[in-house]
């Protein structure tokens, strides 16, 4: 189906997992997509894969590494300009916080949290007026989650990143929101099996996942035409909804 409004959606993390799902979904709806990841290679693969899939589709692939500064300036000097920008990259390196180290504590916050505000700030400037910015964080941001410290606390951050943000771009006409999405990727597999360690069969309702594809159909046929902002989204399968926000109880 195509889009009525098309829009100009650049998506880090682009290759993989949810990124290359709404990828492909907002280029089969004829928006011009702008795909971005560290890996040169693959950039190149997918790139191609959409233009032979979807001819009609603008595409244009740049190599950036969100925990980069410099490779995201580079990048930015290539982008005329933007409506949608969709803070898709992350990476987890899980482990109990007894035996977790300075190094990974470090990268997962570089890529997770630092990068989305490497690649906000380099490109804020380029968002057209009327344009949004996504980020995706995770249940473990509100829940927690055993052995997911680091990734858990950059999740977290990324929540309070968007609602900050959101406030001070509303006379920018920007709106600024965030997915929390349940779906089986390369990233979340390792996590599910722990659960299934844990739980057997019996993993909690919390943590039964969808597909990338629904967090894709949300964000592309939904999300980026909403009016909303400062919200925290969850999808999970054909379970859509968002977080109210922090109630404060008494003692």
């Amino acid at each position: 189906m195509e889009a009525l409004n098309k829009r100009t959606i650049l998506i880090t993390g682009a290759t993989r997992g949810i990124g290359w799902a709404i990828a492909q979904k907002a280029a089969q709806a004829n928006h011009k997509v702008i795909l971005t990841g560290r890996d040169p290679l693959s950039l190149k693969s997918r790139a191609e894969e959409l233009k032979k899939k979807f001819p009609k589709t603008e595409i244009q692939a740049i190599t950036l590494d969100v925990s980069n500064r410099s490779s995201v300036a580079n990048a930015a000097k290539l982008i005329k300009d933007i409506d949608i920008l969709i803070n898709n990259a992350g990476i987890t390196a899980d482990s109990t916080f007894k035996k977790m180290s300075p190094e990974i504590w470090d990268e997962v916050i570089s890529v997770n949290l630092t990068g989305v505000f490497n690649s906000t700030h380099a490109l804020l400037d380029k968002i057209n007026q009327g344009g949004q910015i996504i980020t995706l964080t995770s249940k473990s941001a509100l829940f927690g989650n055993f052995g997911q410290a680091n990734y858990a606390a950059s999740k977290a951050g990324i929540i309070a990143f968007t609602k900050t943000l959101a406030k001070e771009l509303q006379k920018s006409m920007i709106r600024v929101n965030s997915v929390s999405p349940a779906a089986v990727t390369d990233m979340t597999l390792p996590v599910l099996k722990s659960l299934k360690e844990t739980y057997g069969q019996n993993i909690p309702d919390e943590w039964k996942m969808g597909s990338s594809s629904d967090v894709a159909n949300f964000i592309i046929n939904d999300l980026i035409e909403s009016e909303m902002t400062g919200k925290i989204f969850s999808v999970n399968g054909s379970e859509i909804g968002y977080w109210q926000e922090p109630t404060f109880h008494k003692l």
